[in-house]
């Protein structure tokens, strides 16, 4: 055993070393390090700005912001911008209040599939932006029944088509966003 502890290396990496088995059992530090074992190579100040947009752009608590990259730490990797507009279509398009946000771990979506599902029962009748009062008409299904399940799934109980639909919506859909993005870059 004197051996393998000579082997370690200095005492504080020994005491570091054994502390890991201890946070990785709480399966946070696991899952960050399984989602995105590039957190030990990020720049510190890569990932102080994605906090930063959290808390001020995006008005998210520490609390909040500490689950967020507990549950979604991709949010590390992803483009400013895109983050904080995949924020702002949660919050202004779709109705969604911060805690919704984060417990539905949202941010961990691609923006395709949120605004792919999102739009589709939209066009279905089956969502509704919320007014400025937070009321609809009728009642949307919950972000967990639209994103935190498979398509198939989505399809069955949530938007009640066929995959065939569905498939013509996409390619419909991204039509429609490329002649949206050609018109804007010809203005």
């Amino acid at each position: 055993m004197a051996a393998f502890s000579r082997q370690m290396g200095p005492p504080g990496c020994r005491k570091t070393s054994s502390g890991l088995p201890v946070i990785l059992h709480y399966g946070k530090l696991k899952r960050v390090l399984y989602c995105c074992p590039e957190i030990f190579t990020m720049r510190q100040q890569d990932i102080n700005d994605t906090v930063r947009l959290l808390k001020e752009k995006c008005l998210f608590t520490v609390q909040q912001v500490t689950r967020i990259l507990h549950s979604c730490p991709s949010v590390l990797r992803e483009d400013l911008g895109q983050l904080e507009y995949k924020f702002q279509y949660a919050y202004f398009r779709m109705g969604i209040k911060h805690p919704d946000i984060v417990k539905s771990e949202y941010l961990q979506y691609s923006l395709t599939k949120i605004k792919q599902r999102h739009i589709y029962l939209e066009r279905l009748g089956r969502y509704q932006t919320p007014d400025k009062k937070g009321q609809t008409q009728i009642p949307n299904p919950l972000l967990k029944d639209i994103l935190r399940v498979s398509e198939a799934e989505f399809l069955a109980r949530t938007a009640c088509t066929s995959v065939e639909e569905f498939q013509v919506f996409k390619k419909l859909l991204a039509r429609e966003e490329e002649e949206s993005e050609s018109s804007t870059s010809d203005d």
